[in-house]
């Protein structure tokens, strides 16, 4: 086994890679759970940090607008205090290496998995592939050792995550496919057979012969659902979606005069009063007896996160 060592943006992690060629068993025997090679460290895509809201309360006193108590920050129990994000991450991808070397490979798999939760380091990307690769959860492996492919690689680096990427399909051969799933806008979340998969488009996925369910999703588009039949002589083609823009509902109540007809954006949509769901945003309404009746049109705006009440019972044309 040759080791080398590949400083990265934020630490310098040994690796070990087999000898490729000339010695040591067939690619297929070979015992890869000690070779985690660590590659360059790179953000993950699509990484977002939550959202604070703030908010405001009176004070019991003096009536004077204080901030509310703010509660405290949610303690990850995998990073020390103290400790950054990427710096436990680093930590925990050292320990799980520790444990490969002893030989304890779930508990391995679980300090790689809770350094990526921490960090999107890529080291830890193709150490929970290359993991679940040795406890032959090859359907698991599989897109984990795909995202590792898409980072910046050494020639014997890439060697090895190929390697294992094709053998991980040799061995789903007869029960999956890959496909090729593509979205416009990119960067959505994928759902398949009800099992989320752990990146976003665009993506090599994949699907199990027979029926598949892919769910598509994106904030601010409406989801979508794909249907896959396919098999190993019927093989599944890749898919491209263009996903539509999601429609905000909002509630209103419209009060015309009396002996109204209450039409919103033109059409008729009650007598005197209506109660309705909207798509947020602007809308015209207009209370009278039909065209040719005396009547007027006011414009008003329907909010998704509180229902409007649009009174225009006093009004005249």
């Amino acid at each position: 086994m040759r080791c080398h060592s590949f400083p990265t943006a934020a630490l310098a992690l040994a690796i070990c890679l087999p000898a490729l060629s000339g010695c040591g068993a067939p690619a297929a025997q070979r015992q890869p759970e000690a070779d985690h090679a660590d590659v360059p460290n790179q953000h993950a895509p699509n990484q977002h940090a939550p959202k604070q809201h703030g908010a405001q309360a009176a004070t019991a006193d003096s009536g004077a607008a204080a901030p509310a108590p703010v509660a405290a920050p949610k303690v990850n129990p995998n990073r020390r205090p103290g400790e950054s994000d990427d710096d436990a991450a680093s930590r925990l991808n050292e320990d799980g290496k520790v444990l490969v070397q002893a030989g304890k490979y779930e508990q391995a798999l679980e300090k790689f998995r809770s350094a990526l939760e921490l960090f999107p380091l890529s080291n830890a990307v193709f150490n929970v592939g290359s993991m679940l690769y040795t406890l032959k959860r090859n359907e698991e492996a599989y897109p984990y050792l795909e995202e590792t492919l898409k980072q910046p690689l050494a020639t014997e680096q890439r060697k090895v995550v190929l390697e294992y990427r094709a053998n991980t399909l040799k061995a789903l051969a007869q029960t999956h496919a890959v496909i090729e799933v593509s979205t416009n806008p990119p960067g959505a979340t994928m759902v398949i057979n009800k099992k989320p998969w752990p990146y976003a488009t665009p993506a090599r996925v994949l699907v199990p012969f027979g029926k598949a369910t892919l769910v598509i999703s994106s904030s601010g588009f409406a989801s979508q659902t794909v249907v896959i039949e396919s098999s190993s002589a019927a093989p599944p083609k890749d898919v491209s979606v263009r996903l539509a823009k999601a429609v905000v509902s909002a509630k209103a109540t419209v009060h015309c005069p009396a002996g109204a007809d209450v039409f919103i954006d033109s059409e008729i949509r009650g007598y005197e009063h209506a109660t309705l769901t909207l798509p947020a945003g602007p809308h015209v309404v207009r209370c009278g007896k039909g065209s040719a009746s005396k009547a007027f049109e006011r414009k008003f705006t329907a909010f998704s996160d509180a229902p409007g009440v649009f009174d225009y019972r006093g009004e005249t044309r």
